[in-house]
This record gives C-alpha cells, structure tokens and sequence, in this order.
C-alpha cells in the first residue's frame, strides 16, 4: 500500500518555480525512459516503447516531441520484436525456474528438520527410561533446533516470493526522488561530481524534507535524477 505522505511533492527551501518548470518540460521523457528501463530489465512490469538514451535526451531539450506515455517512440521492427519476445521468454523461465528450485530447496530444508527431528527424539526416548529428567532436556533442544531450522526454511520461502514482488518499483512511487535528484544538478552547479561532499549536502536536505522515506531508500532515485539532468545539458 502506498505511503500517504508520498502522494504529496515536497520540495527543499531553495526550490523555485524554474525548477518546477525545468522538471515539467522533461518530466515526460523521464517516465519514459523509466518504463522502457522495467521493460529491458524485469518481467513484471514497464512497457516496451522503444525508447533509448538518446531519445530520452532530445524530449528532455525538447527537439523532439514526447509522444503520450502509451505510444512507442518509433515502430517496431516484427524481427526485432521476435528476438525480443524469445529473450523475454527465456529470462521469464529462468527466473521461474530459480524461484522454484529456491522453493523446492526451502521445502527440502523443512523435511530435512522434521527428519532430524524424528531420528533426535528417538534417541532421546532410547535414554528416557533411565534418565527421565536429561531426556527432557534434550528432547526441549531438539524441538527448539527444528523448528528454528522450519522457521528458516519457510522465511526463504516468504523472501522468495518477496523478490519478485518488489523487483519494480511504481513511477509515482519513484517521481519525487527523481524529481529531487534532477533539480539538484541546477542547484548545485559546481557540484557535477556525485562524491561524499554532495552525498552528505543532499542527506541532510533530504531528511529535513519529513518525505517518509529514508535517505538509503531514496538514494538511488535521486542519484537517477541528477543523472539524467547531466545528460540533457
């Protein structure tokens, strides 16, 4: 579910109404670009529009057009479509194969405990009779070892499925880091080397922003941002 506080845009103390117009003018191309960036790299999510780099660079300065968000900045080749489709279906079955094969291992982990289980409170129970009270213990250990062991194996199960459903991250999710990031690079002129200097400049400005997002969560957005803005000067 989304964050409340992140369907509002909060911008730091230097922000003017130049770089709202500076982002609105590339805003466009940006999401663009950030759509056929999900479509190159993930299975789940982005659209194919045939956009490059350069492409995203010449709507940002605005010598060419930015088509809507739904149209493809050119036609697709059927060729080029085909070996896309094929790659696209191969990268689908390998992921779908490592999500089973980490499945199957976690359930393999699971019946491995509950074996170790059974052979240890067998043993346990071969002592029982003559020495009731260190059986117990024992028996306690062991029932503590295995489920910590069953515990695991379904949390690799959770984490797998967690994998895939966060590997993309919503545009409007990703807009105002974005948005941040690429105002800076105007703000900060001298600073067009990303270092420890301008990372720390921007940590503090971030945090005071109250955006609900953590600066380790935000940085690679607004690192994205101030990228592409180097790329449209």
């Amino acid at each position: 579910m989304t964050d409340p506080m992140r369907t509002t845009t909060l911008t730091p103390t230097w922000w003017t109404d130049q770089h709202t117009s500076d982002w609105e003018l590339v805003k466009g191309a940006l999401e663009r670009d950030w759509e056929q960036t999900k479509a190159d790299f993930s299975k789940d999510g982005g659209q194919g529009l045939n956009q490059n780099v350069a492409d995203t660079v010449r709507q940002s300065v605005g010598s060419e057009p930015i088509p809507s968000l739904n149209e493809k900045t050119r036609p697709t080749d059927p060729k080029v479509a085909a070996r896309a489709a094929k790659k696209a279906r191969k990268n689908l079955e390998k992921e779908s194969v490592k999500a089973a094969q980490a499945v199957s291992k976690a359930h393999d982990d699971i019946a491995n405990e509950h074996v170790k289980l059974g052979e240890r409170l067998g043993e346990v129970r071969e002592e029982l009779a003559t020495q009731q009270a260190r059986a117990s213990e024992k028996i306690a250990e062991a029932q503590e070892e295995a489920l910590g062991g069953i515990a695991k194996g379904y949390a690799k199960i959770a984490e797998a499925g967690d994998k895939r459903a966060d590997a993309i991250a919503r545009w409007s999710d990703a807009e105002q880091e974005v948005r941040y990031g690429y105002a800076v690079r105007s703000q900060y002129p001298a600073a067009y080397v990303w270092d420890d200097k301008l990372e720390g400049k921007l940590r503090g400005e971030w945090s005071a922003l109250a955006t609900g997002a953590s600066w380790k969560a935000s940085k690679a957005g607004i690192h994205r941002g101030w990228d592409y803005a180097g790329k449209s000067l």
